[in-house]
């Protein structure tokens, strides 16, 4: 049954040698790694107008986020042009991390791991809060609603991207293309009724006249520049998921480099485009942020009405919204499989799935998210704060490697590639630096404390398998043989039956010291197994161990112990019989104690433990 339901949600397996057909070309690229960074701008510009709006500017809050929102436009700019150095450099995949792994050694690539991680874990949990606070926005679901559906739609991704690349690839391009279309549709529309001179269409409590007073009598001082910056920090959401094609250069179809410029660059440009024209109109239309509206919906409401052109801007906002953390799905899994490959998270995440996906890593990340969507109830501007530190570090440390490469690679483009790296490395380093101060107390101190955190987790992993590799390694020369063991072997019989008689011949076979031992909880039971056992023990001989606390495991590993003492070099066999049942529910109706006593036995030296079974019909 369970590999029948297996094959329904996920599909049949595919064999290893069709990986390269899971590769991906530009236009499915764009759909699976560029949607994270496409999806921020449904609320980067939303975060500006929310931190101004908080200030004593709030009137010219609306013209304060155009600068911010250049700003960022630039930094996005400088932080593309150097990723796209380092796919050239490290097309073998691994973003940040590899990049600090080559160039800066073991700590900063650790701290860029555990960096990225995190980014991808709230990745899925901000995209899939702002994708519900979508659909709350047209008043078809009640706030009280948001944590249950985004926990939902956590659950449609995850099994969407256990289907395999290929398959999410496919279903999400077309919410992808639709968000796209539909908002560069809203921004010229937008703009030619903004430079028409034309009155929104429609207008919310979140539209307020333009001021009386003009932005151009705001006086620059010290308040207002500390403003602008803490906008621009909390606009700095814009730049997520950027990093995301460099960590799977491996999943584009050849040549893996080219393509995932080309990626890169239209993202680019899709990016800076919708960002700049949302926050364009945001200005031109007067719009605020509201507690039970996006400011995306309150455009679409300015521009096209209540038609049916509003209700596709919200639903395909949402869609993709939700869709978008696919993204996460893509790079984390790869990430993680980049990391067990080194030692340092445990190596069931390098194993390939039926599907070809890393189906261990998929899962882990949708219950990582999971559990933040329910912690902070799937709020963006609570979850907004904790996630863009980590990106800007990782960004830092990816520039300040790719400095290294160019000293360590003179050509002739080292010494241009030298300075894109080192202006994008000096600025997302202030950038860094200015989020950590500007969001520590709304909740950065969680990610710069789970930094540390996660990389001493990463060490311990690390030392834990280099101690196990250095105990299971051979020595380098000379052999051994194996010699033949001397061992005794006990078997464990709580009553004489069909599932004893098999275990006692298999004990019979295997050693010439063989007892059978029974714990006596009552007294009528056991005197009625010594009547059975002259003809049914094979010959065994039984040993009855007193239990006046009705324990069964304390005298029995005490006997164990007596056992193992009377002979020198020897091995104690345990057999435990065990009936097995038809089906899996049946198992709840039985005592366990034969996985009791192998849990207990697991832990103790020179013991054997095996199990004798007999399947039971229905």
């Amino acid at each position: 049954m369970y590999t029948r339901l297996k094959r329904v949600l996920f599909g049949e397996p595919l064999p290893t040698h069709q990986e390269h057909h899971e590769r991906l070309n530009i236009p499915l690229a764009l759909a699976v790694f560029a949607s994270d960074a496409l999806s921020s701008t449904a609320y980067a510009t939303e975060e500006i107008l929310i931190a101004l709006a908080a200030s004593a500017y709030i009137a010219q809050a609306n013209f304060l986020s155009l600068p911010v929102a250049a700003a960022i436009a630039i930094l996005m700019a400088i932080v593309v042009i150097s990723y796209r150095q380092v796919i050239r450099a490290y097309p073998q995949s691994g973003g940040a991390y590899i990049v600090s792994k080559e160039n800066l050694g073991k700590m900063p690539c650790l701290i860029a791991g555990s960096a990225l991680l995190l980014d991808y874990i709230l990745t899925v949990s901000v995209s899939t809060s702002a994708g519900v606070a979508a659909i709350v926005s047209t008043g078809w679901v009640p706030v009280s609603g948001r944590v249950p559906l985004a926990l939902f739609f956590i659950l449609f991704i995850t099994l969407l991207n256990l289907r395999g690349v290929r398959e999410s690839g496919k279903v999400i391009a077309v919410p992808v293309y639709a968000f796209i279309g539909t908002m560069l549709t809203l921004i010229a529309v937008g703009l030619w009724r903004a430079f028409s001179g034309l009155p929104p269409v429609e207008t919310t409590a979140g539209m307020t006249p333009v001021p009386t007073e003009t932005a151009m009598d705001i006086v620059i001082n010290l308040s207002l520049i500390l403003v602008l910056l803490k906008a621009f920090s909390h606009g700095c959401a814009a730049l997520t998921g950027i990093e995301a094609i460099s960590i799977g250069v491996k999943a584009f179809k050849e040549p893996t480099a080219v393509n995932a410029n080309r990626t890169m660059v239209i993202m680019a440009c899709l990016l800076g485009s919708i960002f700049l024209g949302l926050t364009y109109l945001a200005f031109a239309f007067q719009i605020h942020p509201m507690h039970n509206e996006t400011v995306i919906s309150q455009i679409a409401r300015a521009v096209f009405g209540s038609s049916p052109l509003y209700f596709a801007v919200q639903i395909f906002t949402t869609i993709f919204l939700v869709l978008a953390a696919n993204t996460a799905f893509s790079g984390f899994p790869r990430l993680a499989t980049i990391l067990a490959s080194d030692g340092f998270l445990p190596r069931q995440l390098m194993n390939l799935g039926d599907r070809l996906v890393f189906s261990n890593g998929i899962i882990v990340l949708g219950l990582a998210s999971g559990s933040l969507i329910w912690l902070y109830h799937a709020d963006t501007h609570s979850l907004i704060p904790l996630y863009a530190v980590g990106v800007f570090l990782s960004f830092t440390l990816a520039q300040t490697g790719m400095v290294v490469y160019h000293k360590r690679h003179p050509g002739e483009s080292s010494t241009l590639g030298m300075l894109i790296n080192g202006a994008g490395a000096f600025t997302t380093g202030s950038v860094t630096l200015l989020l950590a101060f500007e969001k520590f107390f709304e909740g950065a101190w969680i990610i710069l404390v789970a930094i540390p955190t996660l990389v001493i987790i990463f060490l311990k992993i690390y030392h834990h398998y280099q101690s196990v590799g250095r105990q299971l390694a051979l020595p380098p020369t000379g052999g051994h043989c194996p010699v033949p063991i001397e061992h005794t072997v006990l078997v464990l019989v709580s009553s004489l039956n069909r599932g004893t008689i098999p275990a006692l011949e298999y004990a019979s076979t295997i050693s010439n010291r063989v007892e059978a031992v029974h714990v006596e909880l009552n007294a009528a039971a056991t005197e009625n197994l010594r009547k059975q056992w002259a003809d049914w023990g094979c010959g065994v001989p039984l040993v009855v161990l007193q239990s006046p606390y009705r324990s069964i495991t304390e005298p029995l590993i005490d006997y164990i112990d007596q056992v193992e003492s009377r002979y020198e070099h020897d091995i104690v066999t345990i057999i435990v019989p065990e009936f097995v049942t038809k089906k899996f529910w049946h198992n709840i109706l039985h005592n366990q104690t034969a996985i009791l006593i192998k849990t207990l036995l697991r832990f103790r030296r020179g013991k054997v433990v095996t199990s004798v079974r007999y399947y039971l019909e229905e």
